[in-house]
């Protein structure tokens, strides 16, 4: 069923006079009879659905209905089985992220699709279409201003994953507006804002659809599509049930139509009477901590507390410090006793288990099943002698999933297959299995659709019921109405109002927030990192701590022995210097997309040996530059085939490599069992010749690095790499050709490789096939201690320089000293484990920060 719609359009003035009819307004988007399976299940039958220029279409649903999966078809993420798309009354042929972004349709994902170790403004000129990239001037000031057209107060210069998650959101936002697309979809939008962000959101989404745009709202709140849509349209099971004006119907009718029944009510009974005179489960005297001060909580068994206030005041904080997450002082008495909360372990041990907010980045493991999510938290419970009691353990598990009525096909099930609301579910009964005094809440419903949102609202009233404190934090002042026996009100980082009782009303915990933060600024400014601490969390900082570490042993290597500062030393160190670097800088390009190459030692190698045939004394120049070809093509077969192994094979780098790498040394030993054929003497003056006592290929090796470094940071290339690394399903989602990417950065290896192999060649002056062996350790040894991740999406081209410098300077100076050459392993790893470590610590740092 289909409400009717008027839209303004625009008419032809009449010469008689007669008022001009409106045209219908057009269709933006079409979808015809989709229908997708997962794995033998029909996630959508037959779907049809269109909206108009210039509203705002809701799209509503319980969990698992199919609304995401239906714009994710729109928005080329999904490949639907059966139906058609069109787009701004285009087919769409090729279903892509980036072939529906240049049809003018954008999406706003529930979970942010941003490239956590770019920067702010790296992402937003990342996810532009090319038409709209090639008219930017001036990068920074266009950023800017997107940035201050949503009130943005962090950095564009942020890295990602240094921002909170309601900033991520907003990045998000700010991603999809800002190349004025004609389709807007918002998933869930306002999941993450108080209530000035929403006021916000809505403001910009009536102005859009004022310049024609239509936006498609998808969203649980079912008071949010009251407030800004036109029409709404609801799904159930994967099919369409109606599409309404939302002038024709209620909120409780809307919600009806959502879970295909009647909810009697929104929430559980509250407890009839709680014995203010008995001891309180949990007794919270002055706790402070970063961003709340001298909070005071008292909480008595079958109660269920509320934590409200704007965003940013205090009470998340609060509630993360009592499971040990954020560092405090203060008391904290647990059924009288005194007890300790300075981390997650203690704070369980007190009895204080955390529903965290954000399920998926700190209570799911999503490559494990529904039971094992559940029953990981009482393992020790259920083991004798470290041996689990399998009877037991599914004793208890399946004890939960019968009382919290968690719908999934069986307990083998992948946790990620389920809805958001028995994932939610999942996450609270296996915080009930700890058996906790307390439960500490963090938006126990945020995500989930009405009908689970009751179910996990019944499931906490029943955990208050069964003897336990329960206090929840929560940015829905009618959720804290509904639930909640008693609120209190944060503001500034402090408790500045209580309500009880019949005081516990929607009006009056909105209007105790409000007046008391009017003057307040947000308070994510105020977590922002100092310069030091941002320089430090940044590319550049670990090439600073190497640049001082090898000026520091060349001290000690010239206070020791006169012979270390001289035009010979030098020359020769940075003679050798070169082959390693050449060789790292290529194993940091494969490091950059989230792989590792194992093979680069023996492609060095084999470079050598192959043009040890045709290199020689006394031969013509076309055999010359034959065996530099040949070895340049063997080595850009090398890695095709690394490519091929670990994109079309799917083997995992590390599998792929490794057996390239005994492949290779194997062909090595093959072609030269011993080593053999002598490299032309002229070819090799010509490789090692100097300026000075500087070596002319270490010149253009540190040409090149600046050159790879420039393009890292400022190139699409560079983007594309780190984009990759740093999250490869988001760096499809925004348009970038993740298989291309992957196949340049292991070509590219190869070829600064084989570039290390001719330096090698000029070196040793024979074909040995042993030679390039150890290479392999150097070049990640020396990416490692220049900062780059093992994980992908960061590093730097000037680090991975000053790494190989590094371990050259070790060689050189344990040499001058006279140290046994097992000196070198021992401080390389010294040295590198101290990097680690240091790195490590500052990612923590990074986190801590963000707040997230």
């Amino acid at each position: 069923m289909h409400g009717g719609m008027s839209q303004p359009g625009a008419g032809q003035d009449q010469d008689d006079g007669v008022a001009p009819e409106r045209a219908a307004p057009s269709v933006t988007l079409r979808l015809s009879k989709v229908t997708k399976r997962f794995s033998g299940v029909v996630a959508l039958k037959n779907v049809s659905f269109e909206s108009l220029a210039g509203e705002v279409h809701a799209l509503v649903g319980e969990n698992g209905a199919g609304k995401s999966t239906l714009m994710g078809v729109a928005a080329g993420d999904v490949v639907p089985d059966a139906g058609a798309v069109e787009i701004n009354g285009a087919m769409v042929e090729v279903f892509s992220s980036a072939n529906s972004t240049q049809r003018g349709l954008a999406l706003v994902h529930q979970h942010p699709a941003l490239l956590p170790d770019l920067t702010v403004a790296e992402n937003l000129i990342l996810a532009m279409p090319s038409a709209v990239r090639s008219q930017i001037r001036g990068r920074a000031a266009w950023v800017r201003e997107r940035l201050s057209q949503w009130d943005a107060e962090f950095s564009p210069n942020a890295r990602i994953k240094s921002l909170s998650m309601s900033e991520q959101h907003l990045v998000e936002l700010i991603k999809a507006t800002s190349f004025n697309p004609r389709v807007l979809v918002l998933d869930e939008p306002t999941e993450h804002m108080d209530r000035d962000g929403i006021e916000l959101l809505f403001r910009r989404i009536r102005a859009t659809t004022a310049a024609g745009c239509t936006v498609i709202y998808i969203s649980h709140r079912i008071h949010e599509v009251k407030a800004i849509a036109d029409r709404v349209t609801v799904l159930r099971d994967g099919e369409i049930r109606g599409t309404f004006n939302v002038t024709d119907l209620d909120v409780q009718q809307i919600v009806n139509l959502v879970v295909g029944r009647t909810l009697q009510s929104a929430f559980p009974p509250k407890a009839a009477m709680i014995d203010a005179e008995a001891e309180p489960v949990l007794a919270v005297d002055r706790l402070s901590g970063a961003g709340f001060n001298a909070v005071t909580l008292h909480a008595r068994r079958g109660e269920i507390i509320g934590l409200a206030g704007i965003e940013g005041n205090g009470q998340r904080e609060f509630l993360r410090a009592l499971a040990g997450l954020v560092p405090s002082s203060g008391q904290v008495r647990v059924n009288g006793e005194t007890r300790n909360v300075s981390s997650p372990a203690e704070s369980r041990r007190a009895a204080l288990v955390y529903v965290p907010r954000e399920r998926h980045r700190e209570a799911l493991m999503l490559s494990l099943s529904v039971g094992k999510n559940i029953g990981l938290i009482a393992l020790a419970r259920n083991a004798i002698f470290g041996v689990i009691d399998r009877r037991r353990e599914l004793a208890e598990i399946n004890n939960q999933v019968a009382a919290l009525s968690i719908k999934t096909p069986r307990l083998e099930t992948q946790i990620q297959n389920l809805s958001g609301g028995n994932q939610q579910k999942v996450v609270i009964a296996r915080c009930l299995m700890d058996q906790p005094a307390v439960l500490l809440a963090d938006e126990p419903s945020q995500g989930v659709d009405a009908g689970a949102r009751f179910e996990i609202y019944t499931i906490l009233r029943a955990a208050a019921s069964g003897g336990r404190g329960v206090v929840i934090a929560s940015a829905d002042a009618m959720e804290l109405e509904g639930l909640c026996d008693r609120v209190l009100i944060f503001s500034r980082g402090s408790v500045i109002a209580e309500l009880s009782g019949a005081e516990v009303v929607e009006r009056n915990i909105t209007e105790a927030a409000l007046t008391a933060t009017a003057l307040r600024t947000r308070g994510a400014a105020a977590r922002r990192a100092s310069p030091l601490m941002s320089f430090l969390q940044g590319d550049y900082a670990p090439s600073l701590v190497l640049l001082v570490a090898i000026l520091a042993l060349g001290a000690f290597a010239s206070f020791i022995s006169p012979y270390y500062l001289t035009s010979r030393n030098f020359s020769n160190m940075l003679t050798l210097l070169t082959a390693t670097t050449f060789v790292s800088l290529g194993q940091l390009v494969i490091l950059l997309v989230g792989a590792i190459d194992l093979s680069v030692g023996p492609l060095t190698g084999l470079v050598v040996v192959v043009a040890s045939f045709l290199v020689n004394d006394g031969v013509s120049v076309p055999s010359i530059v034959g065996g530099f070809l040949l070895s340049l093509l063997v080595a850009a077969a090398v890695g095709c085939t690394n490519w091929f192994l670990t994109r079309r094979a799917r083997i995992t780098p590390v599998i792929a490599t490794l057996t390239t790498y005994m492949g290779l040394q194997g062909v090595s030993l093959l072609l030269r069992p011993v080593p053999d054929g002598l490299f032309n003497s002229d070819v090799a003056a010509v490789i090692e010749s100097h300026i000075g006592f500087v070596p002319v290929a270490f010149l253009a090796c540190v040409a090149l690095a600046a050159l790879l470094e420039y393009g890292l940071r400022r190139s699409r290339w560079g983007l594309t790499l780190r984009a990759v690394g740093s999250g490869e399903a988001n760096a499809r989602r925004v348009g970038v050709n993740v298989g291309l990417t992957y196949f340049g950065a292991f070509l590219l290896c190869s070829l600064l490789t084989y570039l290390g192999g001719v330096m090698l060649m000029a070196q040793i002056g024979v074909g040995d096939p042993t030679a390039g062996v150890n290479y392999t350790l150097a070049s990640i040894t020396a990416v490692v201690l220049g900062g780059a991740s093992l994980f992908g999406g960061r590093g730097s081209f000037v680090g991975a320089l000053l790494g190989a410098t590094l371990i050259q300077q070790i060689i050189n100076v344990t040499t001058f000293v006279r140290l046994s050459p097992a000196w070198q392993y021992w401080l390389l790893g010294i040295l590198t484990l101290v990097a680690a470590i240091l790195y490590s610590r500052l990612g923590v740092q990074r986190r801590t920060t963000s707040g997230s």
